[in-house]
């Protein structure tokens, strides 16, 4: 079990590092048109309700984090905030970034600087249904993906 809290940490320490920054070969929408484009009950604040890694190289199902919690808000102006808290190796770990997003319908994309002072790019898929957000984010290799489910607050 301890084998899994830190293969669970050290990925999410290396995806979004790993991730290709392909945002800027992909038609983007702008803060303006997001605002116009999204329903209003898009925008706002979301809880971290399960995260789960799938590398497909351990195993064919994806390993869930323990201890999920914290926050994500996604604001009409493209800035986005997202405050995750994991139980790893029995005690709380934070994952905060502060960045941008751009989405088009069914595909969302964030932009952040990485600790190292690079920006990176997470880019996935999302699905909003009765107040659930589901956002998947494609992994390093190819294949591999983190899924957060969240509830509007």
């Amino acid at each position: 079990m301890n084998f899994h809290f830190r293969f669970l940490f050290s990925l999410v320490l290396v995806l979004p590092a790993a991730v290709p920054l392909l945002a800027q070969s992909r038609a983007q929408v702008r803060p303006q048109a997001a605002a116009q484009a999204a329903p209003g009950s898009f925008f706002g604040t979301y809880a971290y309700l399960s995260y789960t890694i799938l590398n497909r190289e351990t195993s064919p199902e994806p390993l869930p984090a323990q201890g999920v919690g914290g926050a994500l808000t996604l604001r009409p102006d493209g800035s986005y905030q997202k405050r995750l808290t994991l139980t790893v190796n029995g005690g709380p770990m934070r994952f905060d970034q502060d960045g941008r997003y751009t989405f088009t319908p069914g595909r969302i994309s964030f932009t952040h600087t990485d600790t190292n002072g690079r920006t990176r790019t997470d880019e996935g898929t999302f699905r909003l249904e009765k107040g659930l957000l589901t956002i998947v984010v494609a992994g390093f290799p190819a294949g591999n993906q983190s899924t957060y489910t969240l509830r509007r607050q």
